[in-house]
């Protein structure tokens, strides 16, 4: 129930029946530790060390006081919740196979998905309670006894009794869901701000195909605006292929701090500040002509005048060379369909398109601006 210094243990090697000499007590700690290290935690000058190593035995040698042990005899419902916290290591971290089911291997392998997580996600508070509070019990963690029998079962919020199997299931889904929740954290983080990033550049998704469009129209107007922060952007989208990592550097200009400081009023600026520089680059591809360069953008307006309708129904709306290829194909398809009803007949087909026109034209105009948000997200989807 509690760590013993190995001092202690050479009081009783040192009365009957044993009667130890001072000298051969060292070697023989030393190959108690060795011989037993799957059932013994080992701590120095009450620090849990990881591994027994020979700064511990020279320490033991000179000082047995400053080494202190503690003996880890299991129930089986205490193997029933390390086997189970040995599941989630293997699940979270593919790179731990975990072979030896020992507290001290499970803790370990437990405390390194936590010591992997990135650092705003040890200082979010955008999280459920659940995951706040595995996150403060493996901040603290420093004794595998303590932490797997006494700390984890605490992420319930309630006092629970190990030999209940059903409570033992339970705190297991609890670390289970923190943990999870806390390695999913930054990535969707990232990527809800890399998705506000594309809707603001009219970017349909997050495809091969559409950033490399993105990339093509990035380069059309590299050094055009004069502006270092547009172009500190635009190099950057250059080099994004829609990873973390390369959304990183985007995301470290807009926030102005490296991914190592950021905290969550940082992710609130980002959030604005690529939404200015998106709508900078749009307007930079808008005036890319005046230094003689293509449009990647093609910009229309439609204005329809009928009779019967007091106002002109009228809209401007921007196409990307992506969407042109899509536009050309739709283009043969009604061609083919007003051409097969008989004689091309000007007036007809230029009436049907102003029909058409104007239906979609006040359909958009009557469609609420979140509503339009929605759409662009589902079509990005």
């Amino acid at each position: 129930k509690r760590t013993v210094a190995v001092s202690e243990l050479f009081d009783l090697w040192r009365k009957p029946p044993f009667g130890l000499k001072d000298g051969l007590m060292p070697i023989l700690a030393v190959a108690f530790v060795l011989s037993h290290r799957d059932k013994l935690a080992v701590y120095r000058d009450g620090i849990f060390r990881a591994r027994f190593d020979d700064v511990d035995v020279e320490c033991l040698a000179k000082n047995a006081a400053a080494i202190q042990l503690r003996w880890m005899d299991l129930s089986e419902a205490s193997r029933a919740l390390l086997s189970g916290m040995a599941r989630v290591v293997r699940d979270l971290d593919s790179a731990n196979a975990l072979v030896y089911l020992e507290p001290i291997d499970v803790g370990r392998g437990l405390v390194a998905i936590y010591d992997q997580l990135p650092q705003w996600t040890k200082r979010t508070m955008r999280l459920s309670a659940n995951a706040v509070r595995v996150r403060d019990i493996f901040k603290r963690a420093y004794d595998p006894q303590a932490f797997l029998f006494e700390d984890i079962p605490g992420t319930l919020g309630e006092d629970i009794a190990l030999a209940d199997n059903r409570d033992v299931r339970r705190i297991i889904a609890s670390v289970r869901e923190g943990l999870e929740e806390l390695v999913r954290a930054y990535p969707d983080m990232l990527h809800r701000s890399r998705d506000i990033m594309l809707s603001e550049l009219e970017v349909p998704n997050a495809s091969p195909q559409s950033l490399a469009e993105l990339r093509d129209r990035a380069k059309n107007i590299r050094q055009l605006a004069g502006d270092f922060r547009l172009e500190a952007f635009v190099g950057r989208l250059l080099q994004f292929d829609g990873s973390d990592q390369s959304f990183e550097g985007i995301a470290s200009l807009a926030a102005n701090k490296p991914p190592r400081d950021w905290v969550d009023t940082d992710l609130d600026q980002a959030a604005i500040e690529l939404a200015d520089l998106s709508q900078k680059f749009l307007r930079a591809e808008i005036f890319a002509r005046v230094k003689g360069r293509p449009n990647k953008r093609h910009a229309m307006a439609v204005v329809v005048g009928m009779s019967g309708r007091p106002t002109s129904a009228y809209d401007e709306f921007a196409i990307t060379d992506l969407e042109r290829g899509e536009v050309e194909a739709l283009i043969e398809k009604v061609d083919e369909v007003l051409g097969s009803s008989g004689e091309r007949q000007r007036n007809i087909v230029l009436a049907t398109l102003a029909e058409l026109s104007a239906k979609y034209l006040k359909a958009a105009a009557e469609t609420p601006s979140t509503e339009k948000s929605a759409q662009k997200e589902r079509k990005a989807s």
